[in-house]
């Protein structure tokens, strides 16, 4: 029997509800990724704050970051390379004979960018490992992150600055007068935060560059990350924890126990696939009921 207007109204609406649902449930499910220098190893913690040791034999690890087809990307400063790690943990060198690589960060079109802290400089590789100096004469680049404009934002330890770089590889200054910045992370809205390590603080710049300070008392904190949830993610070095804040500073501790944590990523599990397959689900159920 054919449906009604009001009764095919219904099931659309019913049906988008389905599918937000099933998105919410997902799309939450985020893993942390953490790079202890001290063990040289990567650490993998699920949403639940259950630990397991993702790579291990790393010589200092340093920066993470993840490309658009979930491989995990991390620097060994010691050993100048940038490691390549499947989501099964297969490893292979992707790029060697850098100098002292510590940040990474991919732009929108999956180029990925490396920060060397003894030669202050700024490499760009793209897909295939291909490498060009993207910009030099920084002074102790640290951390890397790209804003929403495609701007990429750099955190320079010698000179307490935060600068700024747009596709050409034109250098200005964002922020000055930081004691010892360090990670860098945008929220959603497109604000730019900043961990400071000898203050222990979390400074947030609007887009204007306007700052304030959204967190204080922290140990150390070096790594900042973004979870699905626009909570921060922060990694305390000598504290050896992960502190979450929600949008309003509000702290709680999410793991401990870590021997010298650095940088920090997350991982959120593409919800595509269980979303079709949910709503395949609910659709044949729905027919089945017609007939």
């Amino acid at each position: 029997m054919a449906l009604s207007r009001h009764g095919r109204a219904c099931r659309s609406r019913v049906a988008v509800t389905v599918l937000v649902l099933l998105a919410g449930a997902i799309a939450h499910a985020d893993n942390i990724y953490v790079s202890c220098w001290t063990t040289g190893t990567i650490e993998k913690f699920d949403s639940s704050g259950n630990r397991s040791t993702f790579a291990s034999d790393l010589g200092a690890p340093w920066g993470l970051a993840f490309d658009s087809s979930g491989n995990l990307y991390a620097t060994e400063f010691s050993n100048g390379t940038i490691e390549k790690f499947d989501s099964s943990g297969n490893r292979s060198t992707f790029a060697s004979g850098l100098g002292a690589p510590i940040a990474l960060a991919f732009d929108s079109s999956g180029n990925l960018y490396v920060a060397s802290y003894y030669t202050g400089t700024i490499n760009k590789f793209d897909s295939s490992g291909n490498g060009t100096i993207f910009a030099s004469g920084l002074g102790g680049p640290l951390v890397l992150a790209f804003g929403n404009s495609g701007n990429l934002y750099v955190t320079s330890y010698n000179n307490g600055t935060i600068d700024k770089y747009d596709s050409s590889g034109n250098g200005t200054t964002f922020a000055s007068g930081l004691p010892c910045p360090f990670g860098l992370a945008f929220d959603s809205s497109g604000n730019l935060y900043a961990a400071e390590f000898d203050t222990g603080t979390i400074d947030k710049f609007d887009s204007s560059g306007n700052r304030s300070t959204f967190a204080s008392g922290l140990d150390r904190p070096l790594g900042l990350a973004f979870d699905s949830s626009d909570n921060l993610c922060v990694t305390s070095s000598w504290g050896g924890t992960i502190d979450k804040f929600d949008s309003s500073g509000n702290r709680s501790t999410f793991a401990s126990g870590l021997d010298g944590p650095m940088s920090i990523a997350t991982q959120v599990p593409e919800p595509a696939s269980a979303i079709l397959i949910g709503a395949g689900l609910f659709f044949a159920h729905l027919r089945r009921r017609q007939s």
